[in-house]
């Protein structure tokens, strides 16, 4: 899995928040654009190829967005005011560097709070709150920090990293879900080499963290009869979670949703691809997600429904600077996947 490590760097280290996936987008699109019979952009921002024709019809989802803030004030003082893009949690935020993508560049800052010297006895008893937080880049005035090219609309992410860590396990930002994107990625790509025999539609979705926008309307354009939603999920085997709430964990395979907030999976569906887990002989883990959504929400709405199911990659730390994922639960979807296509097309 060279390739997909190498190709996981690539997208991660870019940046994509919601409304501004263009970089990750081109990326994708190098890769797969000599595979495709056809590559768009849609008015959103996704970014569709298709693959093969004649068959059932297959749309893989995958997002590009990652979650990240958007610079709401700008103070007298030069400190950055922030609406949040997706799911942040203030108790990890605070003393954060993050990168501001300013009109002239990217500006290095840090998330700052009050400091803990000076809070009350009430306020050091609970987490912040989001809107008492702020970015510094250092600047002393708000015109300093408007000649730097910092606009209210400005985005601010974390900053791009990467790391081999023990094992099999690597660490980065936004394997949520660039990881998704890359199983998508090779998956589109294997299946044109093999002609499985479906019209597969890769889909790399735009603006999922801010609520599944880009899924509602690219489901318009695909029209699909069955669609595969790949996700980098949640692992909760971590200190402090109790066993029945751990959810998925690291090196145990690869995520097989049977709900969330947002939908009940197709039980003929779920057993498909829990057959095809068997057949490609991987490992795979029954997932019930509570709070939580993905793109399969709104794609299995369209039109008189879509079966849809929902293949995840676990990782650690979702929504936070720094995720940790098992390259060996990358390999697993990836050839789950690959065989859910293979047996989709034989009910044809």
């Amino acid at each position: 899995m060279e390739e997909a490590l190498r190709l996981l760097e690539k997208l991660s280290t870019s940046y994509a928040p919601p409304g501004g996936e263009d970089a990750v987008a081109e990326i994708i699109k190098g890769f797969l654009e000599e595979y495709a019979g056809s590559v768009e952009r849609d008015v959103m921002g996704n970014l569709i190829v298709r693959i093969g024709s004649g068959g059932p019809r297959v749309m893989l989802a995958a997002h590009m967005d990652e979650v990240a803030m958007m610079v709401s004030w700008i103070d007298e003082e030069g400190y950055l005011s922030f609406a949040p893009l997706g799911g942040l949690d203030a108790r990890v935020l605070v003393g954060q560097r993050v990168v501001v993508h300013s009109e002239r560049g990217p500006l290095e800052g840090c998330i700052g709070a009050k400091p803990p010297h000076i809070t009350t006895q009430e306020e050091a008893k609970r987490a912040p709150e989001l809107k008492e937080l702020h970015i510094d880049i250092g600047a002393s005035s708000r015109e300093e920090a408007e000649a730097a090219g910092v606009k209210v609309g400005s985005y601010a992410t974390f900053p791009a990293h990467f790391a081999r860590l023990l094992g099999t396990r690597v660490m980065g930002k936004a394997f949520d879900d660039r990881v998704g994107c890359v199983v998508a990625a090779l998956v589109a790509r294997a299946a044109a080499a093999e002609e499985v025999g479906v019209e597969l539609h890769a889909v790399f979705t735009v603006q999922e963290e801010v609520g599944l926008r880009g899924a509602a309307t690219a489901v318009n354009s695909v029209n699909p009869e069955y669609a595969i939603v790949l996700e980098g999920t949640v692992a909760a085997d971590t200190p402090g979670v109790p066993e029945q709430s751990r959810i998925t964990r690291l090196g145990r395979g690869a995520a097989l949703r049977l709900m969330d907030s947002s939908m009940i999976t197709n039980r003929r569906f779920y057993s498909l691809l829990v057959r095809a887990a068997e057949r490609a002989g991987v490992g795979y883990q029954s997932q019930i997600v509570f709070g939580s959504a993905t793109d399969a929400g709104r794609i299995h709405l369209h039109g008189r429904g879509v079966a849809t199911g929902v293949v995840g990659v676990p990782c650690r730390y979702l929504h936070s600077p720094h995720l940790v994922l098992d390259l060996r639960d990358l390999e697993a979807a990836y050839k789950l996947t690959l065989e859910a296509l293979r047996l989709i097309s034989q009910q044809a």
